[in-house]
């Protein structure tokens, strides 16, 4: 079978894989991969149909592969080599995607626990600064913001803000996998001058980023600080 015929089946097959409507020639010739008439076209689908390759749904279709046009393809025609890698990167980023989506996953879960078992708030902040926070609640419910409501507003201006807050968290040069406590006026924004702030850094294959308590600096500490320690065992 000529080069040009086994060419014409390969691209129908693909296109009919792609699209599961049948290809006239007019199709094929758009595509735009043969310098050649539809007459031509149609000749060779002749030659491919008379040894079985491909056939007509129905009358004036155009051709489908048969179940030996499709076993021809996969024996000859298909380029592994090819489609192996192109695979291989589809699948790559995919899972690094996955892996990622399933880190910040795991990560708002580990929030989600150390703010309850903390009772204050818990905050991550990761890839391209986003700010994750959860039990702010917490602590405006402690006696010392009840009874002064302007220092809670200041708490939350901080966490909604973001900006401020993250830049804070990016100059503290953090150690990695180590819990640091910084209380009162050790904070570097005044109006969380009034908290206790117990802070770390994680790096992952997938993911990084630092991970802390917020929170009155009448807190526990001991049991807080293990929680950020018990938090990175999970996170790494």
């Amino acid at each position: 079978m000529k080069e040009r015929t086994l060419q014409i089946l390969d691209t129908l097959i693909r296109e009919f894989i792609e699209k599961a409507q049948p290809v006239a020639s007019k199709n094929l010739l758009e595509l735009g991969h043969f310098d050649i008439s539809s007459a031509t076209v149609r000749n060779e689908f002749s030659i491919l149909e008379e040894v079985g390759l491909i056939e007509s749904p129905h009358i004036s279709a155009g051709k489908i592969p048969t179940p030996k046009g499709y076993r021809f393809f996969v024996n000859e025609l298909l380029q592994e080599d090819k489609t192996e890698g192109l695979v291989n990167n589809i699948f790559a980023e995919y899972i690094a995607n996955y892996k990622l989506s399933k880190s910040k996953e795991n990560i708002f879960d580990i929030l989600s626990i150390v703010a309850q078992l903390s009772g204050n708030v818990a905050f991550t902040i990761i890839e391209n600064d986003k700010t994750l926070y959860l039990g702010l609640s917490n602590v405006l419910r402690s006696p010392e913001f009840r009874r002064d409501p302007d220092k809670a507003a200041q708490i939350v201006e901080v966490l909604e803000g973001r900006e401020r807050f993250q830049h804070m968290v990016r100059s503290l040069n953090l150690p990695l996998n180590d819990v640091k406590i910084f209380i009162g006026e050790e904070n570097m924004l005044k109006e969380i001058s009034s908290c206790a702030l117990l802070i770390t850094r994680f790096e992952t294959q997938n993911i990084q980023g630092s991970f802390g308590i917020l929170g009155p600096m009448r807190m526990r500490y001991g049991f807080n600080k293990a929680l950020l320690k018990n938090a990175l065992k999970m996170i790494n």
